[in-house]
């Protein structure tokens, strides 16, 4: 009975190790990172979803829109924060038809 509960959670792990990093995929990395923690992988993903729904509720060009929040100092939106402005600077926006 151990070893089923042992092959469980391996299998267990497996599967969240590997949506990580499905997740690392999607989320703005630095080009020479080599990979991110669990735990800065899910604030960097909490902190970009919340952008880009801020960026689709605004109506606004995107670039516009991130550089005029980003220019706000007490008006700062949650999701900006040092780590995510810091690597948007690396996003090749023109990659994403922006």
């Amino acid at each position: 009975e151990r070893g089923t509960a042992n092959v469980r959670e391996r299998k267990r792990m497996l599967s969240i190790n590997s949506a990580f990093e499905e997740l690392r995929c999607h989320v703005p990395t630095f080009p020479y990172e080599k990979r991110l923690s669990k735990i800065d992988t899910l604030r960097l993903a909490i902190a970009y979803i919340s952008m880009l729904r801020d960026i689709l509720l605004s109506g606004d060009d995107p670039l516009e829109f991130v550089e005029s929040s980003l220019n706000e100092g007490q008006n700062k939106a949650d999701w900006n924060t040092s780590d995510l402005t810091a690597r948007l600077s690396w996003v090749k926006w023109e990659s994403l038809g922006v």
